[in-house]
């Protein structure tokens, strides 16, 4: 029996965190609740659990499991959560993963950097997105060494995602520092859900040609699914207007892609209370860059236009015990490997000029002295080429000893390890406490000659808990926090307070508070960046110290990271409230977001300004929306408003002042299925995105085979460039077909 001693002495220590930082409306709101609960907890002790299975699930709701590493009603999550599965995936059409993110409120989803996607949640950055961990299995897709997330070098196939569940807001309380902003979980099919082989193919404009195999067996107590695929588009297929005046032209576009993936689940019964599965798999691209985007394109008079090859493995296990119907042991452990080459060849020029022996000067011990001198300023150093005695004794020299320009190669290669093990443990303390803790340990290295001139690395252990409280029906605590300890960043801790009333079955008030933090990168934190081509041309490769004055050729440009910067912030204060009314289901959020000691300037090996001075407020509502009109028909819709202020402009490039999505589903029989949907997006660097899409598929048995046949239009609305004026498509329509034989 819950006691009303068992209520006072609960409350007052776990509210206080969220009463006094949420504002005096909020402090207001929360001591009602409060009231009501200890005015109801006598007449409800006696119903209060958490049902037999101690799970006591809603039968309305859904059930999420990625905010608190619980397994929880959606009425009674922590967080804000959007959940796409099979059927919105189906419906949307998607080809690729990150377009599924257009469906979560407040997230931008493109293709910012030619046929590099984007996914931000709340826009900040453009490019160098690093403030949101993407999970696959429990195994986190960011890069340990340039924090980012390749999208596509994710090892995965849309077709095998059986569920995303995307937690919006901070959740490094229960995912560590990386999941400053967010969480995007993504859950593969099981193998047991997977029956025979299935060969699909994909054909249309822009290049589209993608192909698929996936296959399924299953045995005495185990099973197991594979897929092989490879896909492949031509991007940005237009071709823009570069205002440089060193190029005065228009300038087509080369970002095509190519894509390989393989995948492996297998699961095994190893008794009633074990199982152990095994996943493997890894992926290949090849990426198109645009020459005249490129960091050297001032001073390269390019030969060999630059390709960026990527490669990733993974292997992982996860064994989990039952001990009890009440209390569970997790074990996982992985090991990933990636590397990146973004290769191009040229020969020096001064900017402004062509490409002879002169350029050779940017190669020089002189341009180096002269950069030292100007404090690493590339502007001033630049401006001081024809004034500077040392510099024309260097140009002399070189004008007298060979005509020849220097040509070379040059490698940006950067290769990251990552192994990961960890613990978690659930209990079920009674029936109205619930706990998950665990403690994780990760290794993580980084090689480049580029980026960190040899090998760096960093170990780091982690702690971390949830407590859910049935404090008094019907209101809910949760308490969470992960403590961190890095070589590199030091100790930190992340927590979140949420306080859930479900004033009604499935449907609840929700008010968070929560602090994170993104720890820096082994680039931000140990840059040591050089240079260094490759196949040099003669007499520069025989000669560098007669030539240039050093004993091997090297660009002149150099940058190395002081060491000191320290983690980002952000404060995240939040009412939200999620209901399902019959066949309606809605979640409505409103926050306040405070991020400090953001590295908002540019990383690239030219231009390299890490400094903890960036700061953003971020203000705004969200919806999202689901309507089952009937057993054949699906609405859903989302919309977002925000306000962002920021001190500088990268952190507002991306920030759309006011985004939405409309998608229709219907089933027509049993065979034909029609879908459509709508994107807006507006102020993405001040430009409007708009784009609707349909899609109409046919499924049918024939014989002892399923076959499936699907064509796809999506139409852009606009005549607007996507962000950033390079990304143009030739045509504003772009169309494909599919099929699908499963036998």
């Amino acid at each position: 029996m819950l006691a009303d001693g068992f209520l006072l002495a609960r409350l007052p220590a776990t509210l206080w965190y969220l009463i006094m930082s949420l504002g005096g409306f909020v402090q207001k709101l929360l001591g009602l609740l409060a009231a009501v609960a200890l005015a109801q907890s006598a007449a409800a002790a006696e119903s209060l659990s958490f049902d037999g299975d101690a799970l006591r699930m809603s039968d309305a709701a859904p059930v999420v499991l990625t905010p608190a590493r619980l397994r929880q009603p959606q009425s009674q999550a922590p967080a804000s959560v959007t959940v796409i599965d099979r059927e919105l995936i189906e419906a949307s059409g998607a080809r690729e993963i990150y377009q599924l993110m257009q469906l979560v409120p407040g997230m931008a989803a493109l293709k910012v950097d030619g046929n590099i996607p984007t996914v931000s949640y709340h826009g900040t950055q453009a490019r160098d997105v690093r403030r949101m961990l993407v999970m696959i299995d429990g195994r986190s897709q960011y890069k340990p060494g340039l924090a980012r997330v390749l999208w596509n070098d994710l090892p995965i196939e849309i077709e095998d995602i059986e569920r995303i569940e995307v937690t919006r807001g901070p959740a490094s309380a229960a995912y560590g520092a990386n999941a400053f902003q967010g969480v995007i979980n993504i859950i593969t099919r099981h193998p047991d859900d997977v029956v025979g082989t299935t060969l699909a193919a994909r054909q249309g404009n822009n290049g589209v040609r993608d192909w698929r195999v996936t296959t399924a067996a299953h045995g005495d107590g185990k099973s197991v699914r594979l897929t092989v695929a490879e896909k492949s588009d031509d991007g940005y297929d237009g071709t823009y207007y570069d205002d440089d005046p060193l190029v005065m032209r228009d300038v087509a576009m080369r970002d095509a892609k190519r894509i390989k993936n393989i995948n492996l689940r297998s699961a095994f019964d190893l008794g009633s209370d074990d199982t152990l599965e095994f996943l493997a798999g890894g992926s290949e691209s090849g990426l198109q860059r645009l020459t005249e985007d490129s960091d050297f394109y001032e001073v390269l008079e390019v030969y060999d236009a630059p390709d960026e090859h990527a490669e990733q493995a993974f292997a992982q296990m996860i064994w989990n015990h039952r001990f009890s119907a009440k209390h569970e042991l997790k074990v996982q452990a992985y090991a990933q490997y990636n590397s990146n080459n973004l290769a191009f060849g040229g020969c020096a020029k001064l900017p402004g000029g062509a490409a002879d022996s002169t350029g050779a000067v940017l190669f020089s011990k002189e341009m180096r002295d002269l950069y030292e001198a100007n404090g690493r300023d590339i502007n001033a150093t630049i401006a001081q080429l024809g004034s500077s005695p040392e510099i024309g004794a260097r140009f002399g020299a070189l004008v007298g000893a060979t005509s020849e320009p220097l040509c070379a190669d040059f490698d940006l290669r950067l290769q990251e390890e990552r192994y990961d093990l960890e613990i978690q443990d659930t209990i079920y303390i009674d029936e109205y406490a619930r706990l998950v803790v665990g403690g994780n340990l990760r290794h993580d290295r980084g090689y480049s000659k580029t980026y960190t001139n040899g090998v760096v690395e960093n170990v780091s252990q982690r702690l971390f808990g949830n407590l859910e409280l049935h404090l008094a029906d019907p209101l809910y605590l949760n308490l969470g926090g992960y403590w961190e300890r890095d070589e590199r960043n030091g100790r930190y801790f992340s927590p979140r307070t949420s306080l859930i009333y479900e004033f009604m079955p499935s449907n609840s008030l929700r008010l968070v508070a929560s602090d994170s933090i993104r720890s820096m990168d082994l680039y931000e934190d140990a840059a040591d960046v050089h240079l260094y081509p490759t196949r040099v041309n003669e007499p520069y490769a025989s000669d560098p110290v007669g030539l240039l004055g050093q004993d091997r050729v090297e660009f002149f440009i150099v940058q190395t990271s002081h060491g000191e910067l320290t983690p980002e912030r952000i404060r995240s204060r939040e009412i939200g409230y999620f209901g399902r009314y019959r066949s309606v289901e809605w979640d409505i959020r409103v926050y306040d977001e405070e991020l400090r000691d953001l590295v908002s300037g540019s990383l690239s090996p030219f231009n390299f300004d890490p400094e903890n001075d960036g700061e953003v407020d971020i203000n705004g509502r969200e919806v999202q929306l689901s309507w089952r009109v009937s057993a054949r028909h699906l609405l859903r819709a989302t919309g977002a408003h925000r306000h962002t202020d920021a001190n500088n402009k990268p952190e507002l490039r991306l920030a759309s002042r006011n985004s939405a999505s409309l998608l229709w589903r219907w089933d027509i029989n049993d065979n034909w299925m029609f879908s459509t949907s709508r994107y807006l997006g507006s102020d993405y660097n001040k430009l409007r995105y708009e784009r609707t899409d349909g899609q109409i598929t046919w499924k049918a048995r024939l014989s002892d085979s399923e076959v499936m046949i699907g064509a796809l239009v999506q139409h852009d609305l606009t005549n607007n460039e996507v962000v950033f004026e390079e990304n143009v498509y030739r045509d504003d329509t772009r169309y494909w077909l599919s099929a699908a034989v499963t036998f």
